[in-house]
């Protein structure tokens, strides 16, 4: 049975008073309170107790034992990042999870397909890991009931870590994913800058492409070939979702070609089929020249 990773909201406050980033971006450095202890921050950072496994792994913390007072841990979090141009879920689970076939992971954490086309300026939940090192010899299962509450999330470790065995060996590691993790709303940080402007970037381009879209076909029926290039000149279609991506690139490219620029409609032409290299153009809705500068960018037609 596929098991979805966590969807849950995530990342701890960069401004909280009690947490702040260190250098590891999987982590924050969390100074203890008094009468704090392992249960107490799980609750507080995940809203679940029996998740400070995963705390204490990441401070080598063996057993159970009292917090100091201003004793400082390393609290592993869950990030949130907006995605570049032609990022894909295999790409940034081989930049950010240590393997592009985790991309079904990273996708899973966000309540989707692998297989989806990610525009630019998507934000995305990326699940944390621990490393988890064998005292002795240590069953999959045991290891899904102590981070996961459930033997049956078994499986969800062997995928993560291409495990075909039952058990791991002493002083052998296994990675632990964040599975079924999650993080009160308010300890969500603020985006970076270079996020924001993503984000932006795919606002202004979402509103820019629905408004223009119905007024390019309209224009598209009646010949009116320099409306169209003016109303979607200036939309970056790697900044919107794919139906309209793929709209705005064959109007304009179209149009492009309707004024002999062959150059103009090759580019639109292949930043469509970049986006998505099965579409297929219909001979009987294009003109013959338009065919022939969408093959040449290595478009498909039916």
């Amino acid at each position: 049975m596929k098991v979805a990773l966590a969807v849950g909201i995530c990342l701890i406050t960069a401004a909280s008073a009690f947490a702040q980033p260190d250098g590891n971006v999987d982590t924050v450095v969390y100074k203890v309170k008094q009468n704090d202890s392992l249960g107490m921050i799980a609750s507080e950072f995940y809203g679940d107790r029996s998740k400070a496994s995963f705390i204490m792994v990441e401070n080598k913390i063996m057993q159970v034992r009292p917090l100091r007072q201003y004793e400082r841990l390393r609290i592993p979090v869950i990030r949130e990042i907006t995605t570049s141009p032609n990022d894909t879920f295999q790409s940034l689970a081989g930049a950010l999870l240590g393997d592009p076939r985790r991309g079904g992971f990273l996708a899973e954490a966000n309540g989707m397909s692998p297989d989806d086309n990610l525009a630019a300026g998507t934000p995305l939940l990326v699940p944390f890991t621990v490393t988890h090192t064998a005292a002795g010899v240590e069953s999959i299962e045991a290891l899904a009931a102590n981070y996961y509450g459930d033997k049956k999330h078994a499986e969800v470790l062997r995928r993560y870590n291409d495990l075909e065995k039952n058990a791991i060996d002493k002083g052998e590691t296994i990675t632990i994913p964040s599975f079924n993790v999650r993080v009160h709303p308010t300890k969500i940080p603020p985006a970076d800058s270079e996020s924001k402007l993503r984000r932006d970037r795919r606002r202004d381009n979402t509103r820019a492409a629905a408004l223009a879209i119905p007024l390019a076909r309209h224009a598209w029926r009646i010949g009116d070939y320099a409306t169209i290039r003016k109303a979607l000149a200036e939309i970056d279609v790697a900044f919107i979702e794919l139906a309209p991506a793929i709209d705005v690139g064959v109007l304009l490219g179209s149009a492009h070609v309707a004024f002999g620029d062959t150059e103009n409609a090759l580019a639109v032409f292949k930043r469509v089929v970049d986006r998505k290299p099965s579409h297929k153009l219909r001979k009987l809705d294009h003109s013959p020249k338009v065919l022939a500068v969408w093959t040449k960018a290595d478009g498909q037609v039916e």
